[in-house]
This record gives structure tokens, C-alpha cells and sequence, in this order.
């Protein structure tokens, strides 16, 4: 039987969750390379609102937590490959000149187009997760992992003494999968038809290059290799090549369950400060253990030599 017995209420739990969801925050860049064009991204979120239930299952039930992007910012960089027209010369007799045409050529840089629209305000995103509460013991005398991966989210500075950890396990996480509405679609594919425009001159070039991508919209799904809908496309480089909900999904993992525990006991416990030249009363504390009913969390702990 346990010595000592602890029990957190419900609502004092999940004000110490939203006080340590709160500083979740993160920022994460990555480009991909797809032969001809290039697209990246630039993200900054953090977490806001959500809902968490302690169960009589002995679990916790996290639901709509939102992310709010404070960036989301998608980079392409497309090279397109050059066109020429014009040039060559019609051989004349003599005495007349020979008549050369001018040439004309584009998309001659490298990139030829490039974007960096910032889409945080047209995404919506929810991550809710199941788990339970763990007890870790903290030991100071086992060095940390190389390299340390819980550095760049680790809220204090670990204890230069050892500590009894009391952590959220999430078990199955859920990302709300990146969904870009129709507007966004038309913003970038308009954004690509006017730079695509601007590279291309006038007069009769322009009708030759236009006769031989034809039309500007249909030249960007071929260069993009976009089957169907710009914002479709976008979804599935956020969903998938990108692998963004997979580092999502992750980092909420490693943040609570083994980055930053929601409590800390100190081992040994002082009961009593030093005061008067009397030396401080500390007890040592073993085998913690911890559960969650539908009302409260509940630790139990040794005390011992």
C-alpha cells in the first residue's frame, strides 16, 4: 500500500494543460524539388482552445485543440524551359544583303517564376488525441540523449537535481488534413498567369510563344503536372510530399509525453525548509504511480530510504 496519496481535481488538471499547451509553439521550413519547379514552405503555429476529459477508463481524452498558423507561408519556384523564336537568315544573291531574323528568346532565368504567398488566414486546422498520464523518473546522473531532441520545445531547463515527472501519453493523435479552398487556387493561379505574362513580350513573340505553349492556365497545370484543381494539388503537397502532418502529429507526441511533464515533484520532497541553523527536512520518494478517474487524477508514491 502506498504511503502517500495525491489527488488533482478535474478542473485544476485541465487549467495545468492549458497552461502548458500554450507553449506549444513551433516553426518548420523544408523545400522539395520536383525536377522542373521547386515548392517549399515557411510555418509558424501555435495551439489555442481544445477541450481535455479525465475517464473512468483510465485515460484522457483531448478533442479541437485549433492550430492557428501565424505564418503558412507556400514557396514556389518554377523553371520553365527556354523558348526562341526567330533568327536564322535568308541567303540573298549577290549584291543584296542576306535578311536575318531577329531571335527572341524567354524564360531564360533560373527560376523563371516565383511565389511566396502567406495562406494562414485560409486554413482551419483541428488536432485532438487519446492517451493516459505516465510517471518518468528523472535522474540526473544519466546523460541526456545526443542530440537532445526535446531542446528547441522544452518550456524550463531541466533540474540540476533529480524529479519525479508526471507526463500525458498520447496514444493515437488526429491532424485535421490541410483542406485549401477554391480561393486560394485562383490567387496562385493568378499570381503564375501574370508573371508568366510579364515575362513574355508583346506584339508578334508574344502571339508565337502563345501559339506554341497555348493557353497560359493550361501551361501552368502541365508544368505543375496538375491533374485537376490548383487548390487540390496544394492540399496533397501539404498532406503528403511535404510530410507536414507527420511532423505535426510528432511534435505534439514528444511535447507532452516526454518534453514537458504537466508536474514535477521534487525527490526528495522537502517538507520543511531550513530555519533557525536547523538543516532542511527532505523524504525520499519511490515508485510513483498515477491514474485518472472521470473526476480527478490520483498519484500514489512510497516513501523511502
Amino acid at each position: 500500500m502506498a504511503h502517500f496519496t495525491l489527488a488533482v481535481s478535474e478542473r485544476t488538471f485541465r487549467r495545468s494543460f492549458d497552461l502548458l499547451k500554450r507553449n506549444l509553439t513551433f516553426a518548420q521550413a523544408d523545400q522539395v524539388s520536383f525536377g522542373i519547379f521547386v515548392a517549399g514552405y515557411d510555418v509558424q503555429a501555435h495551439l489555442e482552445g481544445g477541450t481535455i476529459d479525465l475517464r473512468n477508463d483510465n485515460t484522457i481524452s483531448v478533442r479541437e485543440v485549433d492550430i492557428r498558423w501565424d505564418r503558412l507561408r507556400f514557396i514556389l519556384s518554377i523553371n520553365i524551359p527556354e523558348i526562341c523564336v526567330g533568327g536564322g537568315c535568308i541567303n540573298m544573291p549577290w549584291p543584296i544583303p542576306d535578311i536575318c531574323l531577329p531571335r527572341v528568346c524567354v524564360f531564360s532565368g533560373n527560376p523563371d517564376v516565383s511565389l511566396s504567398p502567406d495562406l494562414a488566414a485560409f486554413v482551419a486546422q483541428e488536432v485532438s488525441f487519446t492517451g493516459s498520464v505516465v510517471a518518468r523518473y528523472f535522474d540526473t546522473s544519466i546523460p541526456l540523449p545526443s542530440p537532445d531532441l526535446c531542446a528547441p520545445i522544452r518550456i524550463e531547463p531541466l533540474p540540476d537535481h533529480n524529479q519525479w515527472h508526471i507526463h500525458i501519453d498520447p496514444e493515437t493523435i488526429d491532424v485535421d488534413l490541410f483542406d485549401f479552398p477554391d480561393i486560394v487556387g485562383n490567387l496562385i493561379e493568378d499570381a503564375l498567369s501574370d508573371a508568366i505574362r510579364a515575362i513574355i513580350p508583346g506584339g508578334f513573340v508574344r502571339d508565337i510563344i502563345l501559339a506554341i505553349i497555348g493557353g497560359i492556365a493550361d501551361f501552368i497545370r502541365f508544368l505543375l503536372d496538375i491533374p485537376d484543381e490548383i487548390e487540390e494539388w496544394l492540399s496533397d503537397l501539404f498532406n503528403v510530399s511535404f510530410g507536414l502532418l507527420d511532423f505535426i502529429g510528432t511534435l505534439v507526441l514528444d511535447f507532452f509525453s516526454s518534453c514537458n511533464p504537466i508536474y514535477a515533484i521534487d525527490d526528495p520532497y522537502e517538507l520543511l525548509p531550513a530555519e533557525g541553523g536547523l538543516i532542511p527536512v527532505r523524504i525520499p520518494l519511490r515508485n510513483l504511480s498515477v491514474r485518472v478517474n472521470d473526476v480527478e487524477m490520483v498519484a500514489e508514491v512510497d516513501i523511502g530510504a
